[in-house]
């Protein structure tokens, strides 16, 4: 089960010669799938905000996060320029679709181009597994310092390589594990994880969040950009794990080695917390996506992208794109604050 899930969360989690068989025998998802995946993005009225609590068995109900089914309206300026980019690279034959979700993280605003795209999330699963294993270690700290030996490397073409590979014979903690699958993306850490983790807990996760549940057999599980998205979301509300826990899962995500799409879009000096994920396709197509957050004081923000194309290479500069649009914006909109508040104070002067 471990290395069925690994093909799942890696990026190329095997080569593309050994998944062309399998891909060729499922190249869509089927339509019982099809209406899985979409009844757990049910419209609500525009007007209604929906909280999602924590339905365990007890007698609290913390709240995760609030959802707004409508785009706001503000948005719909930012709303037309990334479908505008997005249009120019498919024209400049760049991508074959790409989809952007953004979402402002001290409000209900929303909105997004392409959102109800499916993708393959590939390596960006490993948020789900970390915040598993942490909420495992809140229950049991020991967990964390719990050492597992590495045995034999994965044999796995990845597009961005590990820094510094882990060593055979060697043993690891789980904790320096899960700090090898988030900041370096490292497989061989994340099979390592799938020896501790629980896979119903892993599971709940994605019920409470409204995410279909994965299939450990399914390689060509799919999600939508906004999916992704909440895993950040509660890290950011610290509304699934405590305040000590969720602020360490972040501070990993600002340690992400990778820095070809989303960094560098905003300026050198701006905090991101952010997770790349690459995955093959049932064609001769590759995808690449990354969902960060954007610390930007109160407007802060998330923004989760998905991208697809003939080439690798040609999509992390979408993504520096559609990011550098996003950042651009709310630049933008920080300094109306600013020449406001100042013109108010001078009035008041």
């Amino acid at each position: 089960m471990a290395l069925l899930l690994l093909g799942m969360l890696a990026a190329a989690s095997v080569t593309w010669l050994a998944l062309k068989p399998a891909l060729e025998v499922k190249k869509q998802m089927n339509e019982a799938e099809k209406t899985q995946v979409l009844a757990a993005h049910q419209s609500l009225p525009c007007d209604e905000v929906s909280m999602v609590r924590d339905n365990s068995p007890s007698l609290t109900k913390p709240m995760l996060l609030t959802e707004v089914n409508c785009e706001s309206d503000e948005l719909q300026t930012l709303k037309m320029e990334l479908s505008a980019f997005i249009d120019s690279q498919k024209v400049a034959g760049k991508i074959s679709r790409a989809s952007v979700y953004f979402k402002e993280l001290n409000s209900l605003h929303w909105t997004a181009a392409n959102g109800d795209e499916l993708y393959y999330p590939g390596s960006l699963l490993k948020v789900a597994v970390m915040l598993t294993v942490l909420k495992q270690a809140q229950r049991d700290k020991s967990l964390l310092e719990r050492k597992i030996q590495f045995v034999s490397p994965g044999k796995m073409e990845v597009n961005v390589p590990v820094s510094s590979p882990m060593i055979v014979g060697s043993f690891y903690t789980v904790q320096e594990l899960i700090e090898r699958m988030i900041v370096q993306s490292d497989n061989d850490a994340t099979t390592l994880l799938f020896l501790v983790y629980d896979r119903a807990l892993y599971d709940d996760l994605f019920a409470k969040l409204s995410i279909p549940v994965q299939n450990p057999e399914d390689r060509f599980y799919q999600v939508h950009p906004a999916d992704i998205a909440k895993f950040f979301r509660v890290l950011y509300n610290a509304s699934y794990l405590s305040s000590l826990y969720s602020e360490y899962a972040l501070s990993l995500l600002t340690k992400s080695e990778f820095n070809q799409g989303v960094m560098l879009g905003v300026s050198a000096d701006t905090k991101v917390a952010h997770k790349f994920g690459e995955r093959y396709t049932t064609s001769n197509l590759v995808q690449l996506h990354e969902t960060a957050i954007v610390y930007r004081g109160s407007a802060s923000y998330v923004i989760s992208v998905m991208t697809e194309g003939k080439n690798m290479n040609d999509l992390a500069p979408v993504i520096e794109g559609l990011s550098r649009i996003c950042f651009t914006q709310k630049r933008a909109q920080l300094n109306d604050v600013f020449l406001e508040s100042k013109k108010t104070s001078q009035l008041r002067s």
